[in-house]
């Protein structure tokens, strides 16, 4: 590995400490063995350093790696693929009915993109694609991330107990044609017996076979409360404590789910997954859209991190989460893009820009308190990265912490003029255009656009290709049945108001 001084007139050496300390101007970080030894002003760094190799300038911005707290490993949008934005409860069936597209490229061609906006470290909240298929997708997905040379936190999806409409699945299936309610049926059947002994001794082996792995973690991923048993929860949540493994899972990302709770298990759902053992240190919250008062105080206190998706929550029509009173009660956000973000492009950059103006939002206590740009920052980079479990040191440059590093050219962000604030400066102006180098491990992974060893446009092409290959009879079938089955369910919803 080799060793590096990244240079910048601004370096955010620790994100934790600002907006009092944790900024140096005029400064250095050096790192070497693909970690970080030591930061401090660029004179005597250099001076201490004098023949290593120079990242940066006196015209650059140098923050640690990004991470992208919620995401699902596609490179191309729901979007591209015929699929629009729609009512999540609905949308989930077209997103079913996408083409199954080959897991290495498609996983790539996020991870690339994600690359590009700065993101060097993602939680990949996996759904296998295929019907029997998840052990083979998740080797695919870890390998592209491995050449890719990020670093991921893969949750390992399953679900017991999936739901079509909720509490009204079993009269919502009656009422369907013959043919659909075959297709509603093998949506909603619970997997075989010893299918979650399966899951479990799968995820253990997988971590241990990535033990000594530095750029991956491997983490329980019941996909979402609603689709899983009480049972199943609750043995996650004894097997993390046994394994040490964290657990990443989607909460009260729709307002539906407060109701199903309330209705099936008498209980609100931060309440139920309390008592069944997932409000603990290494738990993360894809969402918490609908968090109150209460939630937030419990998730605060029981150390869980509550990962903020804004993009995907306008598109979906979730709604916007109430992240400043999350912030206020103490409770670690991190940011996420739910694969694509906003602007279906993994732009990690327009996903805080999203973040930091939605939680500055207007009304009458406009006046009152608000988030800073500071609050934002730590969102994409140290309470991600306690989501991921990497370590406390991962999203710093702190001595011994992972070398991940972005390299913004201040020139090019600032042109024609800038004299402000410099993490205020980033937060509201840099763009993805903007980030010259990204460093994972002490080693680029991204410079002006290129990645060591990968051709992008090529990988491009070949998803290109695999897109236009023509489904298989039995996929087309299933696909035309979700497809049929769809204004079922909008219906219902609509019913139900």
């Amino acid at each position: 590995m080799t060793d590096r001084l990244l240079r910048g007139r601004h370096v955010v050496v620790d994100p934790k400490a600002l907006p009092d300390d944790g900024l140096l101007d005029d400064g250095a970080v050096f790192v070497s063995g693909g970690v970080v030894v030591e930061s401090g002003p660029w004179p005597a760094l250099r001076a201490r350093h004098p023949d290593v190799e120079v990242l940066g300038s006196d015209a650059h911005m140098v923050l640690p790696g990004f991470v992208n707290a919620h995401h699902h490993g596609r490179g191309l949008s729901a979007a591209q693929l015929g699929t629009p934005d729609d009512v999540l409860e609905c949308w989930m069936l077209d997103f079913m009915a996408m083409p199954p597209l080959d897991t290495r490229l498609d996983t790539m061609w996020s991870a690339l993109n994600m690359l590009r906006s700065g993101v060097t470290t993602v939680i990949h909240s996996a759904y296998a694609r295929e019907a029997g298929q998840g052990e083979a997708e998740t080797a695919a997905a870890l390998d592209a991330y491995r050449e890719t040379g990020m670093r991921v936190a893969y949750a390992v999806g399953f679900e017991d107990a999936v739901k079509l409409v909720g509490k009204g699945d079993t009269e919502f299936v009656a009422s369907l044609p013959p043919d659909l309610a075959e297709t509603a049926r093998s949506l909603i059947e619970p997997p075989p017996p010893g299918a979650a002994d399966d899951y479990f001794a799968f995820v253990d082996a997988l971590a241990e076979s990535h033990a000594d792995d530095d750029r991956v973690r491997i983490l329980y991923g019941p996909s979402w409360h609603l689709w899983c048993s009480g049972a199943l929860l609750a043995r996650t949540a004894e097997e993390a404590r046994r394994t040490g493994l964290g657990i990443h899972t989607h909460v009260l990302e729709s307002p539906m789910e407060e109701d199903y709770a309330a209705a099936v298990y008498g209980v609100d759902t931060v309440s139920r997954l309390d008592r069944l053992g997932l409000l603990a240190p290494g738990t993360s919250f894809a969402h918490g859209t609908w968090l109150s008062a209460e939630d937030m105080a419990r998730c605060a206190t029981a150390g869980v991190v509550v990962c903020h998706n804004p993009g995907s929550n306008l598109r979906l029509r979730n709604g916007i989460a109430p992240v400043a009173e999350m912030l206020a009660a103490g409770v670690t956000v991190g940011l996420g893009m739910d694969s694509w973000g906003f602007e279906s492009d993994d732009d990690i950059l327009t996903e805080m820009r999203l973040a930091t103006h939605l939680m500055r939002r207007g009304g009458p206590d406009r006046f009152g308190p608000a988030p800073d740009y500071a609050d934002a920052l730590r969102m994409l980079t140290v309470n991600g990265a306690r989501a991921s479990t990497f370590g406390d040191g991962l999203g710093r440059f702190l001595p011994g912490s992972p070398a991940d590093a972005v390299l913004i050219d201040l020139a090019a962000m600032a042109s024609p003029y800038l004299d402000a604030d410099p993490v205020a400066s980033f937060v509201l102006l840099a763009r993805r255009e903007h980030i010259e180098t990204v460093l994972v491990g002490g080693e680029i992974a991204m410079h002006r656009g290129r990645f060591p060893g990968i051709d992008r446009d090529a990988v491009g092409e070949a998803l290109a290709a695999v897109a236009t290959r023509p489904a298989g009879e039995t996929q087309v079938r299933f696909r035309q049945g979700l497809r049929a089955l769809r204004p079922h369910v909008a219906r219902y919803f609509g019913r139900a108001g």
